[in-house]
């Protein structure tokens, strides 16, 4: 974050407009999400300790490990989207990646997938989750392609 407000010093005065809209909209951005994850990790751990540690459960129940891995996909998919956004705001500026979002994409339904509850989900709701899983992946094959061709 330091090399952020140090290059938003240098070239502040040289950027257009828009240049510095999109700046600061990153910036509160950047500490919108970053509240959040900060949030979201203090509740991870309280609702770890809670489940592992306080409840009578048996720990190694699967329903157990939903809950926990939910919350920390939840977690690792914001930092990635905050992750996004710092990087957006580096030296080459302009807005998220294609890439990135395809990938931040995926995530959610990787965790969508270990979440789900497969004895209650409907069929259809299943195929259309692994067609959405198909499209993302061709998606990203076609960018990664693309940028390999064309780098950015």
């Amino acid at each position: 974050m330091k090399w952020f407000l140090s290059d938003l010093r240098r070239t502040w005065s040289s950027s257009t407009g828009y240049q510095r809209f999109e700046r600061l909209v990153s910036l509160v951005l950047t500490a919108a999400i970053s509240g959040v994850v900060l949030v979201a990790l203090y509740y991870l751990i309280l609702h770890v300790v809670e489940l592992l540690f306080v409840q009578t459960r048996d720990p190694f129940d699967y329903r157990v490990f939903q809950v926990v891995f939910d919350m920390i996909l939840t977690v690792l998919i914001a930092m990635e989207f905050n992750n996004s956004i710092v990087r957006t705001m580096g030296k080459s500026g302009g807005f998220a990646h294609v890439e990135i979002v395809v990938l931040i994409a995926i995530m959610a339904l990787v965790r969508k997938f270990m979440v789900i509850e497969i004895d209650d989900v409907d069929p259809g709701k299943l195929l259309a989750l692994g067609a959405a899983v198909l499209a993302l992946g061709i998606c990203y094959w076609l960018v990664r392609h693309s940028n390999r061709i064309n780098p950015p």
